[in-house]
């Protein structure tokens, strides 16, 4: 059997149902409706070229294909549009590559930053249990402007500026009527 009557009749056998009808015996390849075969007919003709259909192989599955070699095959085809998609994919890992080590480094540093705030807390609650009670100063009885306006009145030294000095306080305080408020 020739190539070219081979080929005719794999594509009779297409044309009744395929494997499926010749694994049943449906298929009739020598009765009279059946078309003559070919061999006669096409002697003459060149033959189309040879397909083999083979699957692609795990590492070809298009799926499977690491980036960088297709990327490669991209590069090298022929074809300026496919070229074209290769440099704007390469383009795009890039910038993803690009932000994903950037959010990468922001999830570190919000991570070490929420730690850091949590341990600050903590030592700062420690340092409120170990510290000493702060005490409060009262605030004066006396109004500070009215002891300087006296101590100007009566010739005692006082500075202009700052705390009364206790010795002006206590000369003031014995200065007034016996229900004067005296210094705290």
């Amino acid at each position: 059997m020739t190539v070219r009557a081979l080929l005719a009749l794999l594509d009779e056998i297409d044309r009744q149902g395929g494997p499926e009808a010749a694994r049943h015996d449906r298929l009739r390849l020598h009765d009279e409706g059946a078309p003559a075969p070919m061999t006669a007919i096409t002697a003459d003709l060149p033959l189309p070229p040879l397909v083999t259909a083979r699957p692609p192989a795990a590492d070809e599955d298009p799926e499977r294909l690491p980036v960088g070699r297709l990327l490669k095959w991209g590069d090298e085809h022929e074809d300026p549009d496919v070229q074209a998609q290769a440099a704007h994919a390469r383009a795009a890992l890039t910038g993803l590559r690009q932000r994903y080590t950037v959010d990468r480094v922001l999830t570190a540093i919000t991570t070490e930053e929420q730690q850091l705030q949590a341990r600050l807390a903590e030592l700062r609650a420690e340092k409120e249990k170990l510290a000493p009670p702060k005490t409060r100063r009262k605030s004066p009885s006396y109004d500070a402007a009215t002891v300087r306006a006296w101590a100007r009145a009566t010739g005692v030294d006082c500075p202009p500026r700052g705390r009364v000095p206790k010795r002006v306080l206590d000369a003031w305080c014995a200065s007034l009527p016996t229900a004067a408020p005296g210094p705290s």
